[in-house]
Formats: C-alpha cells, structure tokens, sequence
C-alpha cells in the first residue's frame, strides 16, 4: 500500500493497492480522493479493490480529476485550489497512466463536480483517450460520463470505452 501526499495532507496524487500476485495494473480515476491513504482505505478504495479481484488485475492505482482531499465532493466548491497542486496532481495522472496497464474513467455525475471544475473532466478524459492505452468504464451516467463504482454491483460488466462517448 502507498499513497503520494502533499506535505499539508490536503492533496493526494496517487493511491496504489496490490491486490493479488498475478493480473494487470489497472488506473483509476475518480473527483478527488477522501479519506483513503498510505495505510487506510475508505469505502471506495474498498470497493475499487473488490472489483480488481473480480475482474482479476493485480494491482490498482487511483487518481483523481482534482487532488484535493473531502469526504464530500461539494467542499470542491468552496476549496482554494492551489495552483501548483493543480500543477502537480496533472504530471502524477500522466505518471499514473504510463505505468497502468488499462486505464478506467469512474467518476460519476457530472453535476456534482462545480461548475468551474467541469473543463478537468473533459482534460483527463482527453489524457486517457491520447494514451491509446485501452479505457474501460462500468456504466454511463444519464448524462454519459462514466459511473461511479461505489453504489455498483460486483456484476458490472466492465466496457471498452467509445470515443467520443461524454458530452
């Protein structure tokens, strides 16, 4: 287990999870992290873990459209955003998806990210897409970004991504 932290704690960059001993590395990317770090899971790295070991991939890494850490995606709207974090959070996504094998867009409703984030979605959506590394996503939102894993069912089959496939 590890975890890329800013110095303060507000930011993290990376969460990388060994799941089993075989498999492939699987990136991947949510709103922004919670609670989970170098030595604690919270409910969605827990559940990012469940669906490794069904789909059989040895190691997960997580990152997010935005590094700052809240238990509640709508402190984004009040958080100050350091510039440099900003900075620093896109060269560790770069980071995250050279070294994964597929890469996996699981950050829900759009709506719920504020307003003047949005365009960050678009971004990495773009970065992952560029990689020509495959993308994979459980689900689309009614709005066709890809869902959230946390309220899912082990079941879920995981789809090849289409381009073009998020207003």
């Amino acid at each position: 287990m590890s975890a890329i932290l800013s110095p303060c704690g507000q930011y993290r960059y990376r969460l990388e999870r060994d799941v089993q001993m075989e498999g492939i590395v699987a990136a991947l990317f949510g709103v922004n992290p919670s609670t989970a770090d170098a030595e604690l899971n919270d409910a969605t790295i827990r559940k990012d873990i469940g669906f490794a070991k069904v789909h059989g991939w040895r190691r997960i890494i997580k990152g997010n459209v935005c590094a700052y850490r809240a238990t509640d995606v709508r402190e984004l709207a009040t958080a100050m955003i350091m510039p440099s974090a900003y900075l620093e959070n896109l060269g560790h996504l770069q980071t995250i998806i050279a070294d994964a094998d597929i890469l996996v867009p699981c950050w829900g409703r759009r709506s719920k990210m504020p307003l003047h984030m949005r365009h960050d979605m678009d971004r990495v959506m773009e970065l992952l897409v560029i990689s020509g590394k495959p993308v994979f996503h459980f689900g689309q939102t009614a709005c066709g970004q890809p869902k959230h894993p946390l309220m899912l069912g082990y079941d879920t089959p995981l789809t090849p991504w289409a381009p073009g496939g998020a207003p």
